[in-house]
């Protein structure tokens, strides 16, 4: 069977995706892919990969045989192009999953998410919709990433981690067993986790500990 895919974006992570498809090809699967997605406005070729540059979400309107990823590396922009096509053209969305992943059998995986090459997911993990995990990542039993999580390159997870929806952990960031990061929290890069980081806030450092609020400024 051929995924005829549509990506929203032409940035580096579009690129690295693009290869992806390229590897998974190579392996007998069949994708093709169609054509890329950017906002208007934004600054981008007429082509990307050969496949023309749309501005339109809704060019691909009442064609029910096209699959799309999202390629947009922060979880607030993802989440906003997902909603867009769906209110738009009801979309459908692929996940891809680089063939350098290892992946337990006992994993969940949902639509639309992108994992990517020479990371692991282990026993009994659930990743929700629009899940990014970058190379290198370590995602370990029993952890859950709610949808649109973001793992950068490098990240590693010990077993029984949640991940809140839309929270996004920086490069080489480290996290102990049994923790969970709220929704929408910032991991800083090189970050390790030894407790609970509340939805909404933003971590570094070695152990983590909370950014400081800065000062409100008098006029």
């Amino acid at each position: 069977m051929t995924v005829r895919l549509v990506l929203y974006g032409a940035g580096a992570l579009a690129r690295e995706i693009v290869d992806v498809l390229e590897r998974l090809n190579a392996h007998g699967t069949t994708i093709e892919l169609q054509a890329s997605i950017v906002d208007p406005g934004i600054d981008a070729p007429e082509t990307f990969r050969g496949r023309p540059v749309v501005r339109d979400v809704r060019t691909f309107a009442g064609d029910d045989s096209l699959r799309f990823v999202v390629a947009l590396g922060e979880p607030g922009p993802r989440a906003r192009a997902v909603a867009h096509l769906r209110t738009e053209i009801g979309a459908r969305f692929a996940t891809i999953i680089d063939p350098g992943v290892l992946i337990g059998a006992s994993s969940r995986i949902g639509a639309g998410a992108v994992l990517l090459g020479h990371s692991s997911v282990t026993a009994d993990v659930r990743l929700g919709d629009h899940v990014l995990i970058n190379p290198g990542c370590t995602v370990a039993h029993d952890n859950v990433l709610e949808d649109f999580a973001t793992l950068s390159p490098g990240v590693h997870l010990a077993g029984h981690v949640q991940i809140g929806e839309g929270a996004f952990l920086g490069t080489g960031a480290c996290v102990i067993p049994k923790i969970r990061i709220g929704a929408h929290a910032l991991v800083g890069a090189g970050a390790v986790v030894i407790r609970n980081v509340a939805p909404g806030r933003t971590v570094f450092g070695n152990p983590a500990r909370t950014l400081p609020a800065r000062p409100l400024r008098r006029s």
